[in-house]
């Protein structure tokens, strides 16, 4: 190994440990292969679908051979002869094959380390509770708009790993990072810039306290050389410590200097001490909710602050569409309008989305469920109950939350199929039905996109024969 384990060199002998559900794993063995070191693959799991992406290697280079493959085993020999281990950001600290390789004085990296190792242009990180990764993309559509060259990925579901042979050294890659990577961010990492949304409360069951998940998150500010950026009233991202040349903030009021803010519903980016630039009115976005205002105004002001001109930035921003999962129309169904929040797996987003949607004395039937991040049942019940008329809840938590429940019209169902038809039964038309599940999806699905995939199917096959919809965009 040289001085940064991140980057191996040649003929060098790593293990990637987790090859994950989001092709990160997958991304950093053909990296990894590109710079000829020799890869062995260790997953606890021997699924079909990891069995897929081993074959899909054999179709690629003509050669398995070429890795050693030790999938469904995670013994701690799978570490003689290694010289650096690449973990899964879902891999916990206290996995056993990871403590081995620890106490084996065995340097442990991550896919985005290799990324950020290696990558010749500048990075700016994105991280916060929710609205990283529709910031990142606002971010992203921002530069390219206003002709700067960037990239896109990380959290988001993209390896940037990908994009190798398109790296550029006058070129910005905007990297989504969960509190997952941030905890083993190298102290010695330095990015560009660090943007930030709200830092609320997640992921304890991971991270243990809120006090870890927070220290996790401040990495990215602590990195960051630059810039920072976070909400004006956020005590908890504004409180990390930074050496970045700028910090910025935005809000709901006209901005200062260095901000970006709000008057009269038009939304505004001054990123020096000239005065404030117009960038849309807020019922101009294609985008819906307060708090999807806040990302386009964190987006703006890095994007300002990057190069980009407020004109390009405010039609980048203007007809920016939802990301799948994030609160967009899907179908009307029998006079009732149905939404997608797939995305939440805390109870926050969900809060937002609910407030979104009940304006104007509008009943909103809510459709969640999942497993608890932390136990506390009573949170979500109190959140939902603000502003839903109903509720409808599958898998583990439809039990304690119904128990929980203030709202009359609550139902508790074994599964999603269940809780969705109880949910139509219950909406009229007129009527709003919110799919936003407000709890981790691991009892029932491997992930939340997984989970949301099967709301559609399952909305799909309820509309079928409903002559009076429209035909609605399950494209991803």
């Amino acid at each position: 190994m040289n001085g940064d384990p991140a980057l191996p060199r040649r003929d060098a002998r790593v293990l990637v440990h987790g090859l994950g559900r989001f092709g990160g794993g997958r991304e950093a063995i053909r990296y990894l292969l590109r710079r000829g070191c020799h890869v062995r693959v260790a997953d606890r799991s021997d699924s079909d679908e990891l069995q897929a992406v081993r074959r899909s290697f054999g179709k690629i280079r003509g050669d398995q051979s070429a890795i050693d493959w030790r999938l469904g085993s995670e013994d701690p020999a799978l570490l003689d002869g290694v010289d650096l281990v690449v973990t899964s950001p879902a891999i916990p600290d206290h996995a056993p094959l990871r403590q081995a390789a620890l106490a084996r004085g065995i340097p442990c990296t991550q896919e985005c380390e290799l990324f950020l190792a290696a990558y010749p242009g500048r990075v700016v990180g994105i991280t916060g509770t929710n609205g990283k990764s529709s910031t990142a993309m606002l971010l992203h559509r921002a530069l390219r708009r206003g002709g700067i060259d960037a990239l896109l990925g990380g959290n988001i579901g993209h390896s940037l790993l990908t994009d190798e042979a398109d790296w550029r050294r006058e070129q910005i890659a905007v990297l989504e990072l969960s509190s997952f990577q941030l905890e083993r961010l190298a102290p010695h990492r330095r990015l560009a810039g660090a943007v930030f949304t709200r830092i609320g409360s997640d992921h304890l069951d991971r991270h243990g306290d809120l006090a870890t998940y927070r220290a996790a998150k401040a990495r990215l500010a602590a990195a960051a050389s630059d810039f920072v950026v976070s909400a004006a009233d956020d005590p908890v991202a504004n409180a990390f410590s930074s050496d970045a040349e700028r910090r910025g903030y935005f809000g709901r009021d006209l901005p200062a200097p260095g901000g970006a803010g709000e008057h009269h519903g038009m939304l505004l980016v001054r990123p020096d001490e000239a005065p404030a630039r117009p960038l849309a009115h807020r019922d101009a976005l294609r985008l819906l909710g307060d708090f999807q205002v806040e990302n386009v105004l964190a987006a703006s002001l890095a994007a300002a602050w990057l190069g980009a001109d407020a004109a390009d930035i405010g039609f980048a921003v203007a007809t920016a569409p939802p990301l799948p999962f994030r609160l967009q129309l899907l179908a009307t169904v029998g006079g009732v309008r149905v939404y997608d929040n797939g995305v939440s797996t805390e109870v926050e987003s969900t809060r937002h989305a609910l407030r979104t949607l009940a304006r104007g004395g509008r009943r909103v039937h809510w459709l969640g469920g999942g497993k608890s991040k932390d136990g506390d049942h009573g949170k979500v019940a109190r959140a939902i109950a603000e502003h839903a008329a109903s509720a409808h809840v599958f898998g583990a938590a439809a039990e304690p939350f119904a128990a929980a429940s203030t709202i009359p019209d609550t139902t508790a169902h074994t599964d999603l199929a269940a809780a969705l038809a109880s949910a139509l039964r219950a909406a009229r038309p007129g009527d709003a039905l919110l799919f936003s599940p407000a709890y981790a999806s691991f009892d029932q699905y491997p992930n939340f996109r997984a989970r949301a995939l099967a709301f559609h199917a399952l909305l799909r096959a309820h509309r079928q024969g409903t002559a009076n919809s429209a035909p609605a965009d399950y494209s991803m």
